[in-house]
Parts: structure tokens; sequence; C-alpha cells
């Protein structure tokens, strides 16, 4: 392997504020590639490939057709954390939506 570098260059005080949330947005895109799983009777797959996972980090959510659009802060942010809790062998709360992944 090799080192990856991301640069960033802030010509004005909006895109300095919203440097630490794309750096957030590209670690848990990152970490959702990472991630297979199962639903019953079928094979390991990844995410889709509009990851709503994201959607936490952002503005509009974008989602997969056929999926629910969340747009409450919290149930974002519980999705998210419960999708780390599956990946360290711990019960979801709810709000996982596993079923549109």
């Amino acid at each position: 392997g090799g080192t990856n570098t991301i640069i960033m260059h802030n010509t004005c005080q909006d895109s300095l504020l919203a440097a630490p949330i794309i750096l957030d947005m590209v670690l848990l895109a990152e970490m959702a590639t990472r991630i297979n799983f199962k639903v019953d009777g079928e094979e390991l797959h990844g995410f889709n490939p509009v990851c709503s996972l994201l959607s936490y980090l952002s503005k509009a959510p974008l989602v997969p057709p056929g999926t629910p659009v969340v747009n409450a802060l919290a149930k974002q942010r519980a999705m998210v954390e419960n999708i780390f809790r599956a990946c360290v062998g711990l019960s979801p709360d709810n709000n996982m939506l596993m079923e549109f992944k």
C-alpha cells in the first residue's frame, strides 16, 4: 500500500467551515466501502452506491430509488451509530433501515 494525501485549498470562510465536514464525509464513505452484510438467504454485499449514510452530513439527503428519505437529524445520527454498533456485534437501537442499504 501507498500513502494517500487529501489536500484542501480554502478560498473563503464558507469553504473553511465546510472542510471538517468534507473530511468526515470522506472517512464515513471509506468506512462504508469496507462493510459487507447479508439479508436472509442472500450473499454478502456492500451498501448501495448511493450511500444514504452520508445523508447525516448533507443538507439534502440522496437515497436510492424506493428508499424513504429521512430528514430528521437525530434519526440520521441513530442510523449511523447503529450501523457501527452492528459492526462490533452490538444490537441496534433502531432506525438502521438495513432493508434499504
